[in-house]
């Protein structure tokens, strides 16, 4: 009588086990499918965007802020003189700055007194 009862119960671990397995790769897959479901969503978002922004007149409005147009039309001793001291390097060295320091701004808990 003892090896009936030892034989049902291996067989309800062998279930409660197979069921846990079960729960476990059913989450796996759920937690990928959510997953690829965001990339998904965000995905059709910037396509969205992106159509947005190739639909938009003027694809010339930000051409009056290259620089690099403005810098043709100096002297040549100018511009030299300008690439010697490094101004460029200089300016995105700067602009860098400010940047880190607006994100840091965004963050919560490191405000830290500025």
């Amino acid at each position: 009588m003892g090896a009936f009862f030892t034989a049902i119960l291996l067989k309800i671990v062998k279930l409660a086990t197979w069921l846990g397995s079960l729960a476990v790769a059913a989450f796996a897959a759920a937690w990928l499918l959510g997953t690829d479901l965001g990339c998904w969503l965000v995905e059709g978002l910037l396509k969205m965007t992106q159509t947005a922004l190739n639909g938009l007149p003027g694809t010339d409005a930000f051409a009056a802020m290259n620089p690099a147009q403005y810098i043709s039309g100096m002297p040549p001793d100018l511009v030299n003189m300008i690439g010697l001291v490094r101004v460029g390097e200089s300016l995105a060295i700067i602009l860098a700055a400010i940047l880190i320091k607006l994100t840091l701004q965004v963050i919560p808990f490191t405000r830290l007194g500025s």
